[in-house]
């Protein structure tokens, strides 16, 4: 039997680390619901193409045609377009990526998971949006110009070779730090999140006033948030543990500076890029700044809003064009 004095101990023990935990927020508690599975059949494109006998290209490529149309669906008598995709599939280049998947992914196991568990998020919310049933794995070269995660002909497909967590590989085809950060599969549940926004939600609107695209873009990664709710901070704003930590020690200061230099309702296209551009650092302020501080902003007002609201609904909050008022009415007050 314990002693009263070892139960007095065991029970302030257990106190202290209640006590210690952090308080969650008040806008996350908004963020719990029930979901139910959303299942998604998985292909590995790049296991297939990577593997055709090249010796008759064409032919191989004419035998996978129906099964992936979402990569093949051209004219494959066109013999450019088999040109193209034999030198794409025997490039040493593409080749290497190919080898570093493989390692890194030796099964989906890892990936599978997380993409349904932002896709049963999604179904929640907008249960009447059909999202695909399939989901395909490919390698696309690191191409800047295409996302690591796009919505093709109805099926998700998924660019492995962008979540290689820091490989030499993005150093050398010149890749910047700032991005080349984001390339683990940590980031693939916002990847997820957002090319759902992108082809589900999102609708162009002309640039506004900097208060306006911080309510903008908080929102829009608040809705990310809401899609992969254990999400952290600094992995949804693309952001350093330690350009995080530098935001929130600032906030207040850089908040007063840009209320006291009228910036907040500046439409230029110079505050704009001041606030929103991507890259190291943001040079008005710290080489240990993160970039895209209205982003940072805009969404510690989105939740700022979220908290003060206990009848918020996020698909009606996504459809609204009242950004100004959604900031007016959020109660947001930076830390100082």
């Amino acid at each position: 039997m314990k002693t009263t004095t070892q139960l007095t101990i065991l029970i302030c023990g257990l106190f202290l680390m209640v006590a210690c935990q952090p308080k969650q927020p008040d806008y996350k508690k908004k963020l719990e619901v029930k979901t139910d599975p959303y299942p998604l059949e998985f292909d590995r494109y790049e296991d297939v193409l990577f593997n055709l006998d090249t010796t008759d290209f064409q032919h191989e490529l004419m035998k996978i045609q129906n099964r992936y149309r979402v990569f093949l669906g051209g004219d494959l008598n066109n013999l450019d377009a088999v040109k193209y995709l034999k030198d794409f599939a025997t490039d040493p280049y593409c080749i290497n990526l190919y080898h570093k998947v493989r390692a890194a992914f030796p099964d989906l196991n890892t990936i599978k998971p997380i993409v349904e568990d932002v896709f049963s998020h999604f179904h929640y919310y907008y249960p009447d949006i059909e999202l695909p049933a399939k989901a395909f794995t490919c390698i696309t070269g690191i191409s800047a110009d295409e996302p690591p995660v796009q919505i093709i002909d109805n099926a998700l497909v998924i660019s492995l070779d962008w979540y290689l967590d820091g490989d030499e590989t993005y150093d050398q085809i010149g890749m910047p730090r700032y991005i080349s950060q984001r390339t683990n599969v940590s980031t693939l549940a916002k990847d997820v999140a957002n090319r759902l926004y992108m082809h589900y939600l999102y609708e162009w609107r002309k640039q506004g006033q900097v208060v306006n695209e911080m309510v903008f873009y908080g929102r829009q990664n608040f809705f990310i948030e809401a899609m992969c709710p254990s999400i952290e901070d600094h992995i949804l704003l693309g952001y350093s543990k330690e350009q995080l930590r530098w935001a929130e020690d600032n906030e207040g200061e850089v908040w007063a500076d840009i209320v006291g230099n009228r910036r907040l309702y500046d439409a230029r296209l110079d505050s704009y890029m001041m606030y929103f551009g991507d890259g190291p650092y943001t040079q008005a302020y710290s080489n240990e700044s993160p970039s895209r501080l209205g982003e940072f902003f805009g969404l510690n007002i989105v939740r700022s809003y979220v908290a003060h609201h206990d009848d918020f609904n996020l698909q009606q909050f996504m459809q609204r064009k009242d950004l100004q008022n959604i900031f007016q009415d959020s109660g947001y007050k930076p830390k100082k």
